[in-house]
């Protein structure tokens, strides 16, 4: 066999492996779903400088926050920059493999019944999902760590009816030749794990097991199901709740829990974790910093930055995984916040302080709204680099808000909210008050200012498109400035 022949067979041994779509083992991706899925989470992770890389990640976490707010805007958004490819199969791996999607919008979307394209992309949503082989509770478990069921009657229906169709054609025969048959028992679960976990039915009337038996009966053509395989369901629902995935809400709720006392509500449903990190926090840059004094944990959400204190540490994170799961183990006491838009941050470098970062006001160039200290260059320039991407895709959105708004004037000059504060200052209720007539008078809160701000060399985001480049070259310019 020559060495072409050798390399053709060698190409289509992979298209036909990339192609397939079931696998043998339950649970486990095909190479497709493989590349997909690893696809997505770079484009969520980058750190890339090249130009066309760095587009195309912006793109797709604006597309993210597009779809987790109007699911239909996110996917028209993503398709139209081909980001993800305007097909129900590619759509649907999408929402599968995806990074940073919430699975309430994706149950929403995929039982959008005024929709073909929902239905569609629904179709092969399930199709790329495998229950061979697997029991029946922990094929519905498996489905529904996908996504959140939706609370409307008819969209859990359709959900049902789709795994019904799918479990049956993955598991041929094994419970019953009849797909209604599946469908009834997994609305049935739907309803019995509802009852048993919902903490507002009283313990003396949730269902018992023949309660359970009694009303599935005669649900396979007039037959019974095997008691056995009935009772095996009931013990396994009760014994452990049939929960969704966890998305940025868990974490979300988790943060908002460990901060004790006086704090912002942190609960919203397009508000997502972007980084967090530890820094000091600077009173005066000329007096030489106290070790494991002033110490932060700030919050880079992406709508907004939380400045906490660290009051107790039950762990220690070598790992993002980890990570989250120390600061869920943590306690925090709320300091301040600042809306994004409403400040833009400059590095700077003194004697005691080589790393340090200046965030200040938007609406007074004299005011510095705080001062932090990294421990090295590496710490400071990913939470620039974050901290731009963040602002980019806020810009965006508010732009694209106002635009849905009817605006005629595009948001290029103008910051992007009326100001965060902290509530407890005299002067940020002063300047908010100030602030919130002017917008009232002019309809559209637009700040005049000069075009030397809106450069690199004057501010970090104050760019139309400014890269992870612009902010290490104004960091090592700072760097190398005398002390």
């Amino acid at each position: 066999m020559t060495t072409k022949m050798k390399k053709s067979r060698s190409v289509g041994d992979l298209n036909a492996r990339i192609n397939r779509v079931s696998t043998i083992v339950p649970g486990r991706l095909t190479m497709r779903q493989s590349i997909s899925k690893h696809k997505y989470a770079k484009l969520w992770n980058s750190r890339s400088r090249d130009p066309n890389q760095v587009e195309l990640s912006r793109n797709y976490k604006l597309g993210v926050h597009k779809f987790n707010r109007h699911p239909s805007s996110g996917i028209k958004h993503l398709t139209s920059t081909k980001v993800v490819a305007d097909n129900p199969y590619d759509i649907a791996a999408f929402l599968l493999n995806g990074k940073g999607l919430s699975l309430t919008q994706i149950g929403n979307y995929i039982t959008d019944l005024r929709k073909q394209i929902s239905m569609e992309v629904l179709e092969e949503f399930m199709k790329q999902i495998d229950f061979k082989d697997l029991p029946f509770d922990q094929g519905l478990r498996h489905f529904i760590s996908k996504l959140r069921l939706p609370g409307e009657a008819q969209k859990i229906d359709k959900l049902m009816e789709a795994f019904a169709e799918r479990y049956c054609e993955c598991n041929p025969n094994v419970i019953s030749e009849a797909q209604d048959t599946i469908y009834i028992l997994a609305f049935s679960v739907i309803i019995l794990q509802t009852d048993l976990h919902n903490p507002q039915i009283k313990l003396h009337k949730k269902m018992d097991l023949e309660s359970f038996i009694n009303n599935n009966r005669g649900i396979d053509n007039g037959k019974d199901l095997p008691r056995e395989l009935l009772e095996s369901i009931y013990n396994g629902v009760k014994k452990e709740p049939i929960i969704s995935g966890r998305d940025h809400l868990d974490f979300l709720e988790s943060i908002d829990k460990s901060i004790v006392g006086k704090k912002i509500t942190l609960m919203d449903n397009t508000r997502m974790l972007m980084m967090s990190t530890k820094m000091q926090e600077v009173a005066n840059s000329n007096e030489k910093p106290i070790p494991d004094k002033h110490i932060r944990h700030v919050f880079l959400f992406n709508d907004l930055l939380m400045i906490t204190k660290i009051l107790q540490v039950k762990g220690k994170a070598t790992t993002k995984t980890s990570s989250h799961r120390a600061i869920s183990t943590s306690s925090f006491q709320y300091r301040q916040h600042f809306t994004i838009g409403s400040f833009r941050a400059e590095p700077f470098c003194e004697q005691y302080y080589n790393y340090g970062i200046k965030l200040v006001d938007s609406y007074d160039e004299e005011r510095v709204l705080v001062q932090l200290s990294c421990t090295n260059e590496d710490d400071r320039m990913d939470f620039l680099t974050e901290l731009a991407e963040v602002t980019w895709v806020y810009r965006a959105l508010e732009n694209d808000r106002i635009g849905n708004l009817g605006m005629s004037e595009k948001l290029t000059k103008s910051t992007l909210s009326l100001h965060s504060f902290n509530s407890d200052s005299e002067g940020g209720r002063r300047q908010a008050n100030t602030l919130g007539r002017r917008f009232f008078k002019t309809n559209i809160f637009r700040t005049q200012r000069r075009d030397t701000t809106l450069g690199p060399a004057g501010s970090l985001f104050y760019t139309k498109g400014i890269s992870s480049s612009d902010v290490r070259t104004q960091s090592q310019d700072v760097n190398t400035s005398p002390t």
